[in-house]
């Protein structure tokens, strides 16, 4: 029942056919589609705005981490230092001699020196209790007496904290403002709970800022570096609070706990933001990013109106493709060109195509007609092809070249008169052999040696005409020797050669050679001399047309006739000639025996 509820629209034109399809499988999917993501998008692309946000953001913080232990190995390495241990505990007393004082200043910038292999680091500076800076400062050597007063000063000591990250504008309002200060505690060797010093490092805000940068998840997100005071260390480019905004937002989330913290929506200055927090481990510093929710549902609204455009410009695409494609027949569209391919290539061989009663279908049964119609026409012209080459050999046996044969004869007339039997015995000897092998008791397919024997009679014959103008060379292996070749497959070659090739050079003489191989199964003849050669347009037409109406060229097209009909269009001849060069003609055959070629 349902195969025939269907049958009547498997026979319909095929433009309803694509119009039908393109209604149920093109536009209804669609349209669904289209309302059910935009009805997603917004909630989809506020996940992947916040996904987006904490990865870049806990990639920074990593990042930070990784610069930020930099540092502390390179402060660690001078706090511990054993000179520097001792030279910032030393009495001051003792720098009355100009010259110890000059030492030991030196002795710690070696040690202050190892900075320079941190890039980060801008510049290093000592503050000791007593030592060489109780007795004169210096730009790197200072004494602590003038920080021990200060606010930022008591928090630190009171911390019992050994680093501290502050802006440099607490310490230096003058020249602090374009670096960031790192404080380590030099400890008292005998009691670490003594600070004997401080080694402060100056770090340009620049390389933090830099690396804030990396976080901008939006063209509006800020990104802020501060410490555990609220002081804000280095911000991104586009960080849009001040300092006092800053801290009221850092207020409001104080409540929830901690430092590592995501709210979603936090409400400031009417405005929605999405808000992270994330506590930098090993310092007192934590980096926030700010992100406004009008920056994410810009980036929805963007991507909605983009698919609304991509849908309108799809339809009427999707309209005019689908005319063309043929919707449901489609399949046997190609099914179709793959069999039309096949024919192409000479492949008559194939099973008929099912076919039904639309238009592709009466193409489908016209091509199958056409297909049985030609292989039938195929096989008969292959017959009678066949049959029509044996009549032209038969003819070809029957005339052998008048002009040859009367040549010949006149020879034996000229010889008679001149000369003694001996001679005339041997010229007639030669043309018996020759004719005998031509009509070889009628058959077709004779051994290679038989037409070897058969070229040197017809040379030997040659050569009394033309005063042994021919030398003939054969180089053939033995055991190719039973090998099976069509009948007068070598002579019109051979008469090609001497006719064509060497008796048009002013001496009239030259070598003809005849070689022989086997090579992947196929035997391989090539017919070589040393004549005048063909010219280019000669030889590409050698298989084409005759070499000379005065002499004929018929033979050479008779034997690649033969031997494609014979073996298949991969056997044949092939020519290779070069003016005053000579003439190669190689002759590949399948190599079969006397009982296979029969």
């Amino acid at each position: 029942m349902k195969w025939e509820f269907w049958r009547p629209f498997a026979d319909f034109s095929i433009r309803y056919k694509l119009f039908a399809s393109y209604l149920l499988v093109i536009i209804i999917p669609l349209v669904l589609l289209l309302f059910v993501h935009l009805y997603l998008t917004e909630n989809e692309t506020e996940k992947q705005a916040l996904y987006s946000a904490r990865k870049m953001l806990e990639e920074t913080k990593s990042y930070l981490q990784y610069r930020a232990e930099t540092v502390k190995e390179v402060l660690n390495f001078i706090a511990f230092n054993e000179t520097v241990q001792i030279l910032v505990n030393e009495d001051p007393k003792r720098y009355k001699d100009v010259n110890l004082w000059g030492t030991d200043a030196n002795k710690l910038a070696r040690v202050l020196g190892q900075y320079r292999y941190n890039s980060d680091i801008k510049t290093v500076q000592l503050y000791m209790k007593q030592g060489l800076a109780s007795f004169s400062e210096s730009a790197d050597f200072l004494s602590m007496d003038n920080l021990e007063h200060s606010r930022w000063f008591n928090n630190f000591v009171t911390s019992q904290s050994v680093f501290t990250w502050m802006p440099s504008s607490s310490l230096d309002q003058e020249t602090g403002s374009g670096t960031i200060s790192v404080l380590r505690v030099i400890p008292n060797a005998h009691n670490i709970q003594k600070i004997d010093g401080i080694v402060r490092a100056q770090i340009l805000k620049s390389t933090l800022i830099s690396i804030l940068e990396h976080a901008i998840a939006t063209p509006s997100t800020s990104v802020a570096l501060y410490n555990d005071q609220g002081e804000i260390l280095g911000t991104s480019n586009t960080f849009a609070y001040s300092s006092k905004e800053f801290n009221e937002i850092l207020t409001k989330v104080s409540a929830a706990g901690g430092m590592d913290i995501w709210l979603d929506r936090l409400e400031f200055n009417g405005q929605q933001i999405l808000l992270g927090l994330q506590p930098i481990p090993g310092t007192n510093m934590s980096v926030a990013m700010l992100v406004p929710y009008s920056d994410i549902l810009k980036s929805s609204h963007i991507m909605r109106n983009r698919l609304i455009f991509i849908f309108f410009l799809i339809i009427p695409l999707t309209f005019v493709l689908s005319f063309i494609v043929a919707g449901s027949a489609t399949k046997r569209l190609r099914r179709l060109l793959r069999h039309v391919r096949k024919v192409k290539n000479g492949n008559f061989r194939i099973d008929p195509l099912p076919a039904n009663e639309d238009e592709i279908g009466e193409l489908t049964r016209n091509f199958n007609v056409m297909v049985e119609n030609v292989s039938r026409l195929m096989d008969q012209t292959y017959t009678l092809g066949r049959e029509v080459k044996n009549k032209e050999l038969k003819a070809l046996q029957a005339q052998i070249n008048p002009h040859f044969l009367y040549n010949t004869l006149d020879l034996i007339n000229v010889m008679a008169i001149e000369s003694g039997n001996e001679e005339i015995s041997k010229v007639v000897d030669r043309l018996a052999l020759f004719y005998r092998l031509s009509l070889s008791n009628g058959k077709e397919i004779v051994t290679f040696e038989s037409e070897l024997r058969h070229i040197e009679s017809y040379v030997s014959i040659q050569n009394m005409r033309f005063n042994n103008a021919i030398l003939l060379t054969l180089k053939v292996p033995p055991e190719l020797l039973s090998s099976t070749v069509p009948k007068i497959m070598l002579q019109p070659l051979i008469e090609n050669a001497i006719l064509h090739g060497i008796l048009e050079q002013d001496s009239e003489k030259g070598e003809i050679q005849v070689s022989a191989i086997e090579e992947k199964g196929d035997l391989i003849v090539e017919v070589s001399d040393d004549g005048i050669g063909m010219e280019k347009e000669v030889l590409e037409n050698v298989l084409i047309r005759p070499i000379s109406k005065q002499t004929g060229g018929f033979g050479i097209r008779n034997i690649q006739e033969r031997i494609q009909l014979n073996y298949g269009p991969q056997y044949g001849l092939s020519f290779t000639s070069l003016p005053d060069g000579g003439t190669t003609v190689r002759i590949r055959l399948p190599k079969l025996s006397i009982n296979q070629g029969n």
